[in-house]
């Protein structure tokens, strides 16, 4: 069976606008989507009573069965399986992420460019999981109004196959093109920087046109802050893809705090992809 796109579902407007855009990766990669709902709540430890405990599952059966025919409401041919886990959501997340394609999740938050728009469950989830993560920010559109554009930012300085091939991949199926962006967050004192860093993110790109030539690619240097760079770029994305880098020990990827700042501010769905992680079948 193909890895599922996984999608938490928490009942809120947020999850219901990352099930619109997982439904629409699932259509295009032709891949099977997986709804969960985690909650602590749902454990048999006799904090609940048995027949409340009962009327909670059947409640949130009755949630994830409101999405799953939500989504065959809009693509009818898509397989769709639910599953409740009594768990953090975060954690339940993390654990799909294993054997998923793809987690999408919903932004949450208080709004405006110093709230938080992105809440602790998503943060969580981006920061452990073991395949890509795709956030989807409240001001995003519908995935059929999106510009052909995917946006990915790109280091220079670090092993980036994953993130790129994803990117790329991406574009491919959407009929997008590529803009890739690396961002050095000073002035270019000098016209021989310009070129160092234009030579870095060509050989960044080496030998994808070949792969895939029907992608048009846009090189874009640009010598503002690369979260200021990429969450501007969003205005006009369909997507905007990001790497992060796991730490060493139990506490996770790296996101770091350009990643924060995409996640919390960026205006189109950020996919944020682990380094060394590869396409599941």
């Amino acid at each position: 069976m193909s890895a599922p796109i996984t999608v938490g579902i928490d009942g809120s407007a947020h999850a219901w606008r990352a099930l619109d855009w997982a439904a629409d990766y699932a259509v295009r990669h032709r891949r099977p989507m997986l709804l969960v709902h985690g909650s602590r709540a749902l454990v048999h430890d006799g904090a609940i009573p048995e027949d409340a405990l009962r009327r909670l599952i059947a409640e949130r059966e009755g949630m994830l069965d409101e999405a799953r025919h939500y989504a065959l409401k809009i693509h009818p041919g898509l397989d769709v399986s639910t599953r409740l886990v009594p768990v953090d959501p975060g954690s339940a997340l993390v654990a799909e992420s294993d054997r998923a394609g793809l987690v999408a999740v919903g932004s949450r938050g208080l709004g405006g460019f110093e709230g938080l728009l992105f809440g602790s469950v998503g943060l969580y989830t981006a920061a452990h999981a073991r395949c890509p993560v795709l956030v989807v920010p409240r001001p995003a559109p519908d995935p059929d109004d999106t510009p052909a554009n995917v946006v990915v930012g790109i280091e220079g300085r670090h092993a980036e196959d994953a993130l790129l091939d994803w990117a790329f991949t991406e574009a491919a199926s959407r009929g997008a093109r590529i803009t890739a962006l690396h961002a050095v967050g000073a002035e270019f004192a000098a016209p021989d920087r310009r070129v160092t860093e234009d030579m870095e993110l060509s050989e960044a790109l080496a030998g994808l046109g070949e792969r895939f030539p029907d992608v048009e690619v846009k090189h874009v240097v640009a010598d503002s802050a690369p979260a200021r760079a990429l969450v501007e770029a969003s205005e006009h994305a369909a997507l905007v893809v990001v790497g992060a880098r796991h730490r060493h020990g139990p506490s996770g990827m790296a996101l770091g705090r350009v990643n924060h700042a995409v996640l919390h501010h960026a205006r189109s769905p950020v996919v944020l992809v682990p380094a060394g992680s590869r396409p599941r079948a």
